[in-house]
């Protein structure tokens, strides 16, 4: 009688373990197992969302979201959203350099997880001039946009909407560099490391939508691609990537044998 309560508790344990791993910044095999399905669930939820917005089936929603989005007052938090829709073009390509470069010289690896987690953007170049979703107002004929007296636009935007770059860049880097430095936090900073880096992400999609940039269902799709990349990157073997322990100005531990 009393192994029932430990047998219910055993299906949680693994994903427990696996989310435990993560947020340490040291996926094991136990993480690695989940990774790879959650990954392939995010890419399927990327694929729905994508097949409807080519289908134009989210325009009531996005509009009425955009609309409650615009009209509530977000007193402070209007400041960080004016700086992460600033971030864009050469700013944002200069951004995500600077931090690939410094957490290379920080430790290689978190180097190697940055790099690799930044091919996630070309994915969404790539992705946008396929789909070529005009934005909530067509910077290329503003005459003829529909929405122009029903969504604020702040700073017209050029280029196609969907996903959301911004959601896409945003999402990879606050995931990647939590992972990266996470080994190097004490366990009881490490939920702020991860609060701080969801909340990056969170007021990205806020202020993408506030300025008329992107509809909601944009920013989805940014969202889930960064967070399928990233888990994607986290699943690779752990051969494939340099120790934790590797730094470039200490080298590895050699053996006295």
């Amino acid at each position: 009688m009393s192994a029932q309560p430990q047998d219910a508790k055993a299906p949680l344990a693994e994903p427990k373990q696996a989310a435990a791993e993560v947020i340490a910044g040291r996926p094991g095999p136990t993480a690695r197992r989940w990774l790879g399905p959650t990954a392939l669930v995010v890419f399927v939820l990327f694929l729905i969302d994508t097949y409807v917005v080519v289908n134009h089936l989210t325009i009531a929603e996005d509009l009425g979201t955009t609309l409650f989005v615009q009209q509530f007052n977000w007193g402070p938090l209007v400041y960080p959203m004016q700086w992460i829709n600033s971030s864009a073009g050469y700013w944002q390509v200069l951004l995500g350099v600077v931090a690939i470069v410094a957490l290379f010289i920080f430790e290689r690896r978190a180097g190697w997880l940055m790099l690799i987690g930044s091919i996630s953007s070309l994915i969404d170049n790539i992705i946008k001039l396929i789909v070529s979703r005009d934005r909530p107002c067509s910077s290329a004929d503003p005459a003829s946009c529909s929405t122009v007296d029903l969504v604020h636009i702040l700073q017209p935007a050029s280029g196609f909407s969907y996903p959301s770059g911004h959601a896409v860049f945003f999402t990879w880097m606050s995931f990647m560099i939590a992972v990266s430095i996470a080994p190097r936090v004490k366990p009881a900073y490490r939920p702020v490391l991860w609060i701080l880096a969801f909340s990056v992400i969170f007021v990205t999609c806020l202020a993408r939508v506030w300025a008329g940039d992107h509809w909601p269902s944009d920013v989805l799709g940014g969202v889930l691609l960064g967070i399928g990349w990233s888990a994607f990157v986290l699943w690779l073997p752990e051969r494939w990537l340099p120790s934790p322990k590797f730094k470039w100005f200490r080298g590895r531990a050699r053996s006295t044998s």
